[in-house]
Formats: structure tokens, C-alpha cells, sequence
């Protein structure tokens, strides 16, 4: 730094004068610029704002118009439907048999005018021994060469083979000569299961199909077929349909030309094109079904452009039991295609009037900018952290104590937030590191903040808000500390790599907390050390009882370390029965602080101060020591298991602390069980397995300690060779009662039979409890139920009572 500000003085680099100067001027038109880019920014929203209203409008009126024309194409279809149900009523009330020439009279009078009938078909119903007679007639009606054909592979028209049934097709408005007669249709598997659609349900049906008989014509054609009952007959059900039925009346349509006809007679607005694709209800693997027909002229680079239109309309066209595909599309020449003209007007006085206010700013804000800037540096200068650009302490303590003064001040809080890993980032990665993370760390919190908040860099990784108060001061300190935190604990990539850091926030709040500034700023530290206490990345607010809460802590740091150097701590055993065979298998040690006048302190008040303190090193060391110098008094089947603290892992020396216990108590290693958590798995991955592989190679057992309340990934499991997994008290406590934690108990125990590692159940307080973990499968328990934790003196004649036996063989 003393370098670069030399360097500076003396103008060596020194940015050239132009260079300068295009600076200067840049930052005195910024203003000018700035109104350029909004004015431009708020011509073109709102020339689309207004754009986007004529859009709508002219896509309401193109849905109206496509609607319009999807209905008179559908009321169209409908009528010829509806013709070809008439004809039905003529075979189905006439007491005579229809003739072939009324056939042909009254069908010719019912589609008169109506265009893209290729030709209507009667299709009887003939049985097997009615075929000769049949045939017979229809020769005899002026049919030459008439039999019953069917349909091969080939699409030929061989002689059907012998058959209980027929439905050939009869009478047809085709001429006589025409190869259509006598096609039998329930010899295509397609055409049949169309017609029996027809019969079962007795509804209109439709099937699109390659034509035949039509020439050499390629044309795709669409049947609709309504079926015909005996007249007088019930239709009730569907064995009465197929009992009763006569045949089939059978239209066979040119799409193209029925819907092109159907526009033309209603009249269909020019400003449309439809594109209609046809679909079967049922479209069996055949050769001759249809592909999507343009229904519509005009020519293919016509629809292409519509197709592109930016107003698409879509709908479907029920036509009995099958549906056409609608799309509509408008063209780009009629008025219902999108144009903008009001958009454009907008447009062009918003780019007018912004020009006008560039050209005024850059005239007036000469000055302006330049004075400007000057204050701004001066400012800087003073109250400015020269590295992150916040401000700085002296900065933060002025405004601090200006608000304090203010008589009209309100309510206001002040955060202190601390960066939770930081050393870390300044040890492995270097300084300069650490200040890129300052830096970037500042420019989130001030993309968080509002404009009222201060944000202060105090010194270090220290950062501080004061944050004027609304109407519930307590919940918007507690959001602007959640969403810290959560800034915060996004990754940052410095060098090239992920880094992951958080922050740990104190808030004291005024005048609740006190109106002193070195009160407020001290109760808010206070604040700041709980939330680190409580595993960081969080925030607290302080309250009274936290500065007696921390006087004591102190007392009690103080007092652990004279309880270490005194040996004021001793273990107790908590003993563990082997299911299977109801006897004793060994017990885990349990630390326990005997306090000169507290008396017996609970491990949970002062095993995190100590692991806080790293005092858990020599503690844990001795716990190990005298564990394995008490089992190794016991009986060569007892074993005892020890718990590991995450801070015993970080030691380098923690295998050679474990052989040292073994070798000068004596112990067997096979006898020593070494429960860790799953905590003690995420970090130092590679080393951690190195470890447990060398306990693992002397004899030493292994066991995952509170399995399923931590991260509870299977792959530890896989990854370190455990040999015991214990289930935490807290699924077995409503083991009875929940049947949530009965699948977790009994999922745990189907894992762990898969893996070949044995199960101990800690928290067993009831014979229900013992009873059902055996009945599961459960290899080991432990428990109040079975004992409490006890000194070593009483444990022997703990196991020798016959009335634990008798309970445990009773579960």
C-alpha cells in the first residue's frame, strides 16, 4: 500500500489527461444519461403497455371470428349428418323393402346442392346362408358379375371366403359397373370395428381412410356410418343391437370439399385460414389411414404464412364418435392481423420529450456534478472504509450517538454481525483472499439494506447496521437478520473456489436495551457470543439475563479447568444386554463432573463449554484411560464403549491416544467399542476413514452413535466398516405409540441385517419397548429399563441381580 501511494504522488501512474478528462465528463453527464435511459426505458414500456392492448383486442376479436366460423363448420358437418339419419329413417319405417332406384332417388334429393359427397352406400346385413340368394339378387337387379368380395393385404377384391355374416355394400350412387358393390367390410379389420362401434353404442361413427375404387384417385376421403335396426325392434341394450340390426347406411365425403363447401355457403370471413386435421376415435396399424389433411385453400406457401401469424386460434369439431382438429390463423393483410399504430404514436413523443430533458440536464447539471463530487470525496475521505467502501467505525459511533442525542429519535436497532470461518479463509487461502471476501461481503449486506439503514465496517470481519425501527421493531430486526444470514450463507468463489462462510448477528434494541452507545454496542456483542455458542450462523437478541448467563459461563470455565488439574471427574456405566441370549455384554462410559459444591453437573452443561474451550482433549483422554483400565477388570466377555467428541477427531495423534490406553491398561482391543457420530463424518472425509481402518486392523470395534437424528447418509454406512449402529432413545421412547417411528426403527433394522451390522437400542424404559425390539430383530438394548448409569463399584452387582435377568428374559 505505502508503495502504490508513492507511486501516485509522484505520477507515475497517473491515468493520462484525455483519459482523465473523458472521466470527468462522464461523471457530469451521468445525471443526463440516467434520465436518457429511464426516459427510453419508460417510452418503450409504455409503447408496450399499449401494444399489448391492441394485441388483446385484436386476439378477442380473432377468437370471436374463429369461434364463429368453428361453429358454422361444425352445424355444417351436422347437416350432413343429419341427412344421412334420414335416409336411416327411410330403411327403418318403410314396411317394404327399399328399392334400389328409391335408394337412389331419395338420396340424390337429400344431398342435392351439397358438395364433396363421393357416394352413400346401403350396407345390409347378409348371414352366411342368405349369400347364394343374395348374390342371386343383385345379378338379378342389374349388378354385373355381383359377389361378395373382401379385402386382402393388397387392398384387392377377391370372393370372400364362406362366412356366418356379411356386410356388403348393396345399393350405392355410384354407377352399377362400379367395383365397390359386393365389398364386404366386415372382412377389414378397421372398417369392421368401425361398424361394430356403431352397432354396440348405436351412435354415428366416422373412419378416415384411403378411397377405393375411386380410379387411380389418392384422395383421402371421410365415412361416417350410421347403423340401420329392423323396424319395430327393441335396441334397449347391446344384445339387442347386434341381435336386431338390418345394416348400415355409409357416407363416404371429400373432406376438402365438404368444408370448403360449408364456408362458401355461410359465408366464412376472408380474414381466416383453417387448418383441419382429421383423427378417428380408434386408429388401428393400417395402410390406408389417413394422415392431416389441409381442409383449407388456398395454396401451401399461403398457409405456411399463416401458420406464422402471431394470432392462432385452436378447437375441435365433434363429428360422431371421432373429432377434426381446428386451427385457426389470421392473415397478415386483414384487419384482424395485430398492428400497433397507437404503440408507435407512444412511442415517438416519449423519445421526444426524453430527448428535450437530455439535452436541459446536460446543460444544468454541469455544475451541479462537479460540486457534487467534490462533497462526496470529502466525505469519503473521512467516514469511508478504505477497503469495502462502507462506512467506517468513527462513522458508525457518530451516527450512533447524533441519533441518541435527537430528542425526536425513535426506536432503532443495532446488529452486529460476525463472519463465522473467516480465519479459515485468511489461512488457507491468504489475505488478499480475505479482503476480496470483505469486499464482496459488503456488497451484498448493501444490496440487502434500505436506504434508512446504516452499514458499517467496524475492523476485521466485524460489521455492524443500525436499523431505524417500524411498527414492530422486534420483527423487522428479526427479518433483516434472517435475510443477513441467508445472504451470507450463499457460497462465494474466490481464486477459483468455493467458499462458504455465514454470520453470526447480536441485536440490542434501543431505548429497550439502553440509550448509551457503548452500552448498546456492548449488549449487542453480548448477543453476538450466544448466537456463536449456538452453532453460528444465526442471530439473538439480547435480553438481561444473557450478561449473568455469560458471568457464569466464565465461572464455569474456570472451574473446569481446576476440576481437570484436581480430577474432580469420574465415569459411570450404563449397562447393555444381548437380546438373544439375556445376558450382560458389556456397558458405556459415561463422563460425570463431581463438583465440590454444585455436586453432580450432567454432561450437557459442560461437555459443549469444554469442546468450546478444546479442554475436551485432555478430558477425553482420561475418560479413554480410565475406561479401559476399569474393563479391564471385568469378565473377557464385557465390553466397554467410549464416545468420541468431533474435537478428539481434529487431534493427529487420536490413534496413538487409543493404543496408549490399550496398552497400559491391558485391554484387549476386541474388548474397546468406539462410538462416534455422524458429525464427526463431514469433515476430514479421506483421513476419518483412515482412521477408523487402523482401529478397525488392531481389533477395535466400531459403532454410529444417535443413527437417524444427525444426516443419516447411508453412505457411511458403506464407506467406514461400522460394526454396531445405535438407534437413538428418541425413536424408541414412542416406539409403542407412533407408527412413524416404528417403520423408522424397523427400516434401520432390515438396513442393517442387509449390511451384516449389528443394532443396540438405546432409551429402553418399558418391557413393551424390550419385548417389541426383540420381536423386530434388535441384536443389543440399553436403557433405564435394564439400568441406569452407575459407578464402576456397583456395576458387577448390578449384572448378578437375578431380577434384571428375569426381566430381560421376560420381554
Amino acid at each position: 500500500m505505502v508503495g502504490d501511494r508513492h507511486a501516485s504522488d509522484n505520477g507515475a501512474d497517473a491515468p493520462p489527461a484525455p483519459r482523465r478528462r473523458a472521466a470527468d465528463r462522464l461523471t457530469i453527464y451521468r445525471p443526463a444519461w440516467i434520465a436518457a435511459a429511464a426516459g427510453l426505458v419508460l417510452s418503450l414500456l409504455a409503447a408496450y403497455a399499449v401494444a399489448r392492448w391492441e394485441h388483446r383486442i385484436a386476439q378477442v376479436e380473432f377468437e370471436a371470428a374463429a369461434t364463429a366460423e368453428t361453429l358454422a363448420m361444425s352445424h355444417g358437418i351436422r347437416d350432413y349428418i343429419s341427412r344421412l339419419e334420414t335416409l336411416r329413417t327411410l330403411f327403418e319405417s318403410a314396411n317394404e323393402d327399399i328399392t334400389r332406384g328409391e335408394f337412389e332417388i331419395f338420396s340424390k334429393r337429400l344431398f342435392e346442392n351439397h358438395h364433396g359427397v363421393v357416394r352413400i352406400h346401403w350396407i345390409p346385413r347378409v348371414r352366411g346362408r342368405e349369400r347364394l340368394e343374395f348374390e342371386a339378387a343383385a345379378a338379378a337387379d342389374g349388378i354385373p358379375n355381383f359377389s361378395i368380395k373382401a379385402y386382402d393385404d393388397q387392398q384387392t377384391r377377391a370372393r370372400a371366403p364362406d362366412s356366418d355374416e356379411y356386410l356388403p355394400i348393396f345399393y350405392s350412387t355410384d354407377p352399377k359397373t362400379s367395383p365397390v358393390y359386393g365389398m364386404d367390410l366386415a372382412s377389414d379389420p378397421m372398417r369392421r370395428a368401425t361398424l361394430a362401434r356403431a352397432r354396440d353404442a348405436d351412435l354415428v361413427t366416422t373412419l378416415t381412410l384411403r378411397a377405393h375404387g375411386v380410379g387411380t384417385s389418392a384422395a383421402r376421403n371421410v365415412v361416417i356410418i350410421v347403423p340401420v335396426y329392423v323396424k319395430g325392434t327393441s335396441r334397449g341394450t347391446v344384445t339387442d343391437r347386434r341381435r336386431n340390426l338390418a345394416g348400415y347406411v355409409s357416407g363416404v365425403f371429400d373432406l376438402a370439399a365438404v368444408l370448403q363447401s360449408i364456408r362458401d355457403t355461410r359465408a366464412a370471413t376472408s380474414a381466416l385460414n383453417a387448418s383441419i386435421s382429421t383423427h378417428a376415435p380408434e386408429v388401428p396399424s393400417a395402410v390406408d389411414v389417413a394422415r392431416p389433411d389441409q381442409a383449407t385453400p388456398p395454396a401451401a406457401a399461403r398457409a405456411t404464412a399463416s401458420l406464422t401469424s402471431p394470432l392462432r386460434w385452436t378447437g375441435e369439431l365433434p363429428v360422431g364418435d371421432g373429432h377434426w382438429s381446428v386451427v385457426m390463423t389470421s392473415r397478415a393483410e386483414t384487419p384482424l392481423s395485430s398492428r400497433f399504430p397507437r404503440a408507435l404514436i407512444v412511442l415517438t413523443i416519449g423519445l421526444i420529450i426524453t430527448t428535450f430533458v437530455f439535452i436541459y440536464l446536460n446543460v444544468a447539471g454541469r455544475n451541479a456534478a462537479r460540486l457534487q463530487q467534490a462533497h462526496l470525496r470529502v466525505l469519503e475521505l473521512a467516514q469511508t472504509d478504505a477497503l469495502t467502501g462502507l462506512a467506517n467505525r468513527a462513522c458508525f459511533l457518530g451516527r450512533l450517538d447524533e441519533i441518541l442525542r435527537d430528542a425526536r429519535a425513535g426506536r432503532f436497532s443495532v446488529l452486529m454481525l460476525d463472519l463465522d470461518r473467516f480465519k479459515n479463509v485468511n489461512d488457507s487461502l491468504g489475505h488478499a483472499a480475505g479482503d476480496n471476501l470483505l469486499r464482496e461481503v459488503a456488497q451484498r449486506l448493501k444490496a440487502g439494506l434500505r436506504d434508512s439503514d446504516l452499514l458499517a465496517r467496524l475492523g476485521g470481519d466485524e460489521f455492524a447496521i443500525i436499523q431505524i425501527a417500524g411498527d414492530d421493531q422486534h420483527a423487522d430486526a428479526a427479518t433483516l437478520a434472517t435475510r443477513v444470514t441467508e445472504l451470507l450463507a450463499a457460497p462465494f468463489v474466490l481464486h477459483h473456489r468455493r467458499v462458504e462462510v455465514g454470520a453470526s448477528i447480536g441485536i440490542a434494541m434501543a431505548p429497550e436495551h439502553g440509550r448509551d452507545p457503548q452500552d448498546l454496542l456492548r449488549r449487542a456483542d453480548v448477543a453476538l457470543y450466544r448466537s456463536k455458542a449456538a452453532g453460528r450462523n444465526c442471530f439473538t437478541f439480547f435480553n438481561p439475563a444473557m450478561a449473568a448467563e455469560m458471568e457464569a459461563q466464565n465461572t464455569l470455565e474456570g472451574d473446569l479447568r481446576e476440576a481437570i488439574a484436581k480430577h474432580q471427574f469420574e465415569l459411570h456405566y450404563q449397562p447393555v444386554y444381548d437380546i438373544a441370549t439375556n445376558r450382560p455384554c458389556g456397558a458405556e462410559a459415561l463422563l460425570r463432573w463431581r463438583h465440590p459444591t454444585a455436586g453432580l453437573i450432567p454432561p450437557d452443561r459442560f461437555i459443549p463449554l469444554a469442546e468450546a474451550t478444546g479442554l475436551i482433549v485432555p478430558l477425553g483422554e482420561w475418560a479413554l484411560g480410565q475406561a479401559c483400565r476399569d474393563a479391564a477388570a471385568w469378565p473377557d466377555d464385557l465390553k466397554v464403549a467410549v464416545n468420541l467428541s468431533p474435537v478428539q477427531f481434529k487431534q493427529k495423534d487420536l490413534f496413538g491416544v487409543i493404543c496408549a490406553a490399550l496398552l497400559d491398561s491391558g485391554l484387549a482391543p476386541h474388548r474397546l467399542e468406539i462410538e462416534i457420530t455422524e458429525s464427526v463424518l463431514l469433515e476430514r472425509g479421506p483421513d476419518n476413514l483412515a482412521f477408523t481402518q487402523e482401529l478397525k486392523e488392531i481389533g477395535v470395534s466400531l459403532a454410529l452413535d444417535d443413527f437417524g437424528t444427525g444426516y443419516s447418509s447411508l453412505s457411511y454406512l458403506t464407506m467406514f466398516p461400522f460394526d454396531k449402529i445405535k438407534i437413538d432413545k428418541s425413536f424408541i421412547r414412542d416406539l409403542g405409540s407412533s407408527a412413524h417411528c416404528g417403520a423408522i426403527v424397523t427400516s434401520i433394522l432390515t438396513l442393517a441385517r442387509g449390511l451384516d451390522i449389528s443394532v443396540t437400542a438405546e432409551g429402553i424404559e418399558t418391557a413393551e419397548q424390550l419385548a417389541l425390539l426383540r420381536q423386530l430383530g434388535a441384536n443389543f438394548a440399553q436403557g433405564y429399563l435394564l439400568g441406569k448409569p452407575m459407578p464402576v463399584t456397583e456395576l458387577d452387582d448390578h449384572f448378578r441381580k437375578p431380577q434384571v435377568l428375569a426381566q430381560v428374559a421376560a420381554a
